[in-house]
C-alpha cells in the first residue's frame, strides 16, 4: 500500500479530544483551500464510497457516535457552506504526515472511482476503541429499512414494495371521489387484485375517507379481498355517518363468512342502533343458527328498526325457536313488523303459525294480507284444512286470499270448497276461485266453470276462460270455442290463446273466422293459434290475412305461415316483402328462405316483437337502419329439419 494510504493508530479520531469552535472553523477553511489547490494529477486512493450528502447551509452539526464516523468527516458535514460538490465527496483516508491531520479532498473527476468489492455493500457496524485504523476511516452508508413485506406486482407489471403499494392504493382511492359505483368498479377490481397487501390502506380510507364514495369503495374492496383482517374495520364502518357506507360494509361482511360471526355477535351490544341493526341483518344472511338465541333474547327490548332486522334474520336462520316470539309480532300495531313477522313465519314453515296467519288475512294492510297468504302457502298442505274452513268467514277479503292460497297449494282436497266458492256473492272471490281451479288442473272442474262464461262481470268470464285453458284436455275445447264469440275482446283473445295451447284441430274453423274479428288483437292471437295447431286448412285464410290493415296482424300471419311450412305462401310473401312495413318484412326475411325449401320455421315467443334498428355511424340513414334490423331478424327464427 502506498505511504499516503497508511495511518498510525495514534491518529485515530477516537483518541482525539473534541475540537473547539475556533478549531473547527480553521479546519473547514483548510479543507476548502486544499480542495481548491489540488490538481487532477494528484494520486488519491479511496477506501470506501461516501454517500452523497444533501446538507444545507442552515443545518447544524449532527451528533453521531464516534464509532460510526470520524470527527473530521463531521466537521466537514457541519461547516460546508459552499457548493454541493465540496460536501458530496469527502476523502476517506488521512495522510499521516503531520499532527494537524489536515484532510485532503480528491480532485473533481467525471466518474468516481468504484469502491473495492469487499467494501461496496458493507453493513453498518459499531466500531470499538481497539478497532483497526483502516476500519475507522470507513464511511457508513445509510442503513436499509427493516424487512418489508413481500413485494407486489402492479397491473403494469412493476414490482411494488409494501409502502409503495399502500401509497398507490390511497392514490387510486382518492381518484374515486364523486364517482358512481359503475365508474369505480375497474379501480376496485385492480385494488382487490393486490390482495392482503391492500388491507391496511383500505382500512385507513374506510375510517377516514374524505367522501362517502371513497369509503364505499374501500368497504367493497375489503369484502372482496375476503381476509379475516378485513372484519374489524368493516364492523366499525357499520356506524358510519353515511347509510350507503353502512350498507356497503354490511354486504362486505356477509361475504366474509365465518370470521365475521363472532365480531358481529359482539356488536349486538353496541350503543349505536345502526350497528345493532346491521349486525342482526348480516348474522341472518350468514346463516349461523347458534346466534338465533341471542336475537330472540334481545328482540322484545330493541328499537323498531333493530326489531325489523332481527325478525328478518330469524326467518333466514330458519330456527323454529323463534316461532313463539314472531307470533307475538303478528298482533303488533306496526304493520311493517307484522309483515316481516309473517314472512319469517312462512320461511320457518311451522304449523303453529297457521291460525294466526289466517287471522292476519283480515289486516287493513294489503302488504300484510299478501305476506300472510304467501306464508300459508310456504307452510304447505298442512294448512289446507284450516284454509277450507276459513272459506266460511264472513269477511270477503279473507275468503279472497284463502282461495288464492288454495290455488297455489294445488291440493285436490280444495276442489269441492272452491267449486262452491264459484257462486260466492263477491266478484273477487268468484274470480280467484276460478283461477284456483285452473291451477289445480282437475278436468272434472271444467264443467263447473262453464256457467261462469255467462257471468255479467267480464273479469269473472276472463278468469273462467283462463282457468279452462289451464285445465286443458278435450273438455276445455267447447268452453273455449264458446268464449271466442264473447262480447269482451279480452275474453275472446284469451280464448284464442287457450285454443292455440290446446292444439286441437277441431278449433281451426272457429279460429279461421276469428282472424276476421273486428278487434286486431283477437285477429293477431287467432293467427298465432292457427300456426300452433299447424293444420293445412289454415293456409289460405292466413294468406288472406297478409292483407290485413294492421301490421301486427300481418306479422302474426307470416309467423303462422312459417310454422305451417307450406310453399303456397311463398309468392304472396315475396310480394308483401317489397311493399310492406319493416315490422312485417323483417319477419318475412326470417321465414321465407326455409319456406322456399318446404321447411317449417318456429319463431321463439320472446322474439316475436320486431327487432329494434341498430343505429350507429354505419346505419345512421333510415334505409341502412332498416337493413340492419332485417339482418338482426334472421336470428329470431329456428328452422325445423324433418326427420329422415
Amino acid at each position: 500500500m502506498p505511504a499516503a494510504a497508511k495511518k498510525s493508530s495514534t491518529d485515530s479520531p477516537i483518541a482525539k479530544p473534541e475540537p473547539t469552535k475556533s478549531e473547527l472553523a480553521k479546519k473547514a477553511k483548510a479543507a476548502k483551500s486544499t480542495a481548491t489547490e489540488s490538481t487532477p494529477s494528484a494520486p488519491v486512493k479511496t477506501a470506501a464510497k461516501v454517500s452523497a450528502g444533501k446538507t444545507t447551509a442552515g443545518k447544524k452539526e449532527k451528533a453521531k457516535s464516534v464509532s460510526e464516523k470520524p470527527a473530521e468527516v463531521k466537521v466537514s458535514a457541519a461547516k460546508a457552506t459552499t457548493a454541493k460538490a465540496t460536501t458530496a465527496k469527502v476523502a476517506t483516508e488521512k495522510v499521516a504526515t503531520d499532527k494537524s491531520a489536515t484532510k485532503k479532498k480528491p480532485a473533481a473527476i467525471d466518474k468516481p472511482t468504484p469502491p473495492p468489492p469487499a467494501q461496496a455493500n458493507r453493513p453498518a457496524q459499531s466500531t470499538p476503541a481497539a478497532a483497526s485504523p483502516a476500519k475507522m476511516t470507513e464511511v457508513i452508508t445509510p442503513e436499509k429499512p427493516a424487512a418489508e413485506k413481500p413485494a407486489v406486482k402492479a397491473s403494469s407489471g412493476k414490482v411494488l414494495s409494501q409502502s409503495a403499494l399502500e401509497q398507490k392504493v390511497l392514490d387510486m382511492l382518492s381518484e374515486l371521489e364523486g364517482k358512481s359505483e359503475t365508474t369505480q368498479r375497474p379501480v376496485i377490481d385492480e385494488i382487490v387484485g393486490f390482495g392482503v397487501g391492500a388491507i391496511k390502506p383500505l382500512a385507513r380510507a374506510l375510517g377516514s375517507g374524505s367522501t362517502f364514495q371513497v369509503r364505499m369503495a374501500s368497504a367493497t374492496a375489503l369484502g372482496e379481498i375476503g381476509d379475516e383482517k378485513c372484519v374489524a374495520p368493516l364492523v366499525q364502518a357499520l356506524a358510519d355517518s353515511s347509510l350507503n357506507v353502512q350498507r356497503a360494509a354490511a354486504h362486505a361482511l356477509s361475504l366474509l363468512g365465518e370470521p365475521a360471526v363472532e365480531p358481529l355477535r359482539n356488536s349486538l351490544d353496541a350503543e349505536d342502533d345502526s350497528v345493532r341493526r346491521w349486525a342482526s341483518e348480516v348474522l341472518g344472511k350468514l346463516g349461523k343458527k347458534s346466534v338465533a338465541d341471542e336475537l330472540i333474547r334481545r328482540l322484545p327490548k330493541e328499537t323498531t328498526e333493530v326489531q325489523k332486522a332481527s325478525i328478518i334474520a330469524l326467518g333466514e336462520l330458519g330456527s323454529r325457536k323463534a316461532t313463539a316470539v314472531l307470533l307475538e309480532f303478528l298482533e303488533s300495531e306496526n304493520m311493517d313488523l307484522v309483515r316481516f313477522a309473517a314472512e319469517s313465519l312462512g320461511k320457518l314453515g311451522d304449523e303453529r303459525a297457521i291460525d294466526k296467519l289466517i287471522l292476519a288475512l283480515d289486516s287493513p294492510s294489503i302488504d300484510v294480507r299478501k305476506s300472510s297468504a304467501d306464508a300459508l302457502v310456504k307452510v304447505g298442505i298442512e294448512a289446507v284444512p284450516a284454509l277450507t274452513d276459513a272459506l266460511k268467514s264472513s269477511n270477503h277479503t279473507v275468503r279472497r286470499y284463502v282461495v288464492e292460497a288454495l290455488g297455489n297449494l294445488k291440493d285436490k282436497r280444495a276442489i269441492n270448497p272452491l267449486v262452491k266458492a264459484l257462486r260466492d256473492d263477491d266478484v273477487r272471490v268468484r274470480r280467484y276461485s276460478a283461477l284456483a281451479l285452473g291451477q289445480i288442473g282437475d278436468e272434472a272442474s271444467a264443467k263447473h266453470l262453464q256457467f261462469l262464461l255467462t257471468d255479467p262481470i267480464p273479469d269473472v268470464r276472463y278468469s273462467a276462460v283462463k282457468a279452462v285453458a289451464g285445465i286443458g284436455g278435450k273438455v276445455s275445447l267447447g268452453p273455449l270455442m264458446t268464449a271466442l264469440t264473447d262480447t269482451d275482446y279480452v275474453v275472446r283473445f284469451t280464448a284464442a290463446q287457450g285454443l292455440g295451447e290446446l292444439g286441437h284441430k277441431d278449433a281451426v274453423p272457429a279460429l279461421c273466422i276469428a282472424v276476421r274479428d273486428k278487434e286486431w288483437s283477437v285477429r293477431y292471437h287467432s293467427a298465432l293459434a292457427l300456426g300452433e295447431i299447424c293444420d293445412g286448412e289454415a293456409v289460405v285464410p292466413l294468406i288472406r290475412t297478409l292483407s290485413d290493415i294492421n301490421e301486427n296482424v300481418r306479422r302474426g300471419a307470416v309467423e303462422a305461415l312459417g310454422r305451417l311450412g307450406d310453399k303456397r305462401a311463398v309468392p304472396m310473401l315475396e310480394r308483401r316483402r317489397k311493399i310492406d312495413e319493416n315490422i312485417v318484412t323483417s319477419m318475412i326475411d326470417s321465414v321465407l328462405p326455409s319456406l322456399k325449401r318446404g321447411r317449417k320455421v318456429i319463431v321463439r315467443p320472446e322474439l316475436r316483437l320486431p327487432p329494434p334498428p341498430q343505429i350507429n355511424r354505419q346505419t345512421i340513414k333510415p334505409t341502412a337502419a332498416i337493413e340492419a334490423a332485417r339482418k338482426q331478424s334472421q336470428l329470431t327464427a329456428v328452422e325445423i329439419v324433418p326427420d329422415k
